[in-house]
């Protein structure tokens, strides 16, 4: 992979945007440091395909409705009418993280991207919204959460894209992100390790090139590489006791003290994740013993697991002392 100049100044850039948003006490400054963002991180959505440029365009149009709304939000603000302002505000940042229901721009969207392109737009971009719904104190937002957790949940059960896949994957996550957003250190904790296995899932598949779920059964690939996708695939389902399931015992512990109802809704929604992930989990592992033996891998680590396995009780002990 060559050096891209071009990308690296656009990534910063982009950053530059982010930790402004976060970092500000003024809406103006959150605008702004969301504009930055968008600007920055479109053209970094171009590339072979030909459809790039047409979601490059979607891409902008969401976000520029969404920004609209926002500074509708603050000049009512400025005015002094309060009764429609927190609700303004709160669409425009459902509808930048792309939760339900504005769900349906990322599943277009993520099809035509490259696999750095999808995880950026999927963890660090989603950061600056989280944090302004952390400002606004909500919660009022009980009906997108559950409509998030039903849609995505069901509709990860009928894709054969990895990409879509992991689109819905990730409206999942973000829906229980949203129902802990005014617990701050909780939500940095959920972010951050979704982001690492996200992560570590998409460079698996784009080094693999594997864009349908029918790929996933492969021969060539040694024992140690097979063995690595099956824990994450599995911890990205929320498997006890892998890291994927730690990020789901912190929701629901909190959730037992304050809303049943919610933790059943998760606790069953999970269930058809889990089967999902599980089902590519087996796919990829049928084949474990028809590896070709002269067949050579730079995966000869076990780097996902010892992330997946070792950091999990690590975790637990922090969570407690905190």
């Amino acid at each position: 992979m060559s050096f891209n100049s071009t990308k690296t100044l656009l990534t910063n850039t982009m950053m530059i945007g982010v930790i402004m948003t976060i970092c500000s006490n003024n809406w103006f400054s959150m605008w702004m440091g969301l504009e930055i963002t968008l600007m920055s991180f479109i053209p970094m959505l171009q590339n072979n395909n030909i459809l790039s440029s047409e979601s490059m365009i979607k891409y902008f149009i969401v976000q520029s409705v969404a920004s609209t709304l926002m500074l509708l939000s603050i000049f009512i603000m400025l005015i002094g009418v309060s009764m429609m302002n927190q609700y303004l505000l709160m669409t425009a940042m459902l509808i930048k993280v792309g939760s339900a229901p504005f769900h349906n721009w990322v599943i277009m969207i993520i099809e035509t991207i490259n696999y750095y392109e999808m995880w950026i737009m999927l963890t660090i971009i989603k950061m600056p919204p989280l944090t302004i719904l952390y400002q606004t104190n909500v919660n009022k937002l009980t009906f997108p959460i559950i409509l998030g957790l039903i849609l995505s949940s069901i509709s990860c059960l009928n894709q054969t894209s990895m990409r879509k896949t992991i689109g819905f994957s990730s409206i999942y996550n973000m829906s229980m992100m949203i129902l802990i957003v005014n617990k701050f250190n909780l939500l940095i904790i959920f972010m951050t390790i979704y982001s690492v296995m996200m992560g570590i899932l998409v460079n698996f598949i784009n080094k693999l090139k594997i864009k349908f779920v029918n790929q996933m059964i492969f021969n060539e690939k040694n024992v140690k590489l097979k063995l690595n996708l099956w824990i994450n695939m599995l911890s990205m389902g929320g498997f006890p006791p892998l890291m994927g399931f730690f990020m789901k015992l912190l929701v629901i512990q909190m959730l037992l003290q304050e809303n049943i109802t919610m933790t059943m809704v998760i606790m069953l929604t999970s269930m058809f994740v889990m089967m999902f992930y599980m089902r590519l989990a087996f796919t990829s592992m049928i084949t474990i013993h028809s590896s070709m033996k002269w067949s050579k891998n730079k995966y000869n680590n076990y780097f996902t697991m010892i992330i997946n396995i070792i950091l999990f009780p690590i975790l637990i002990s922090l969570t407690e002392a905190l």
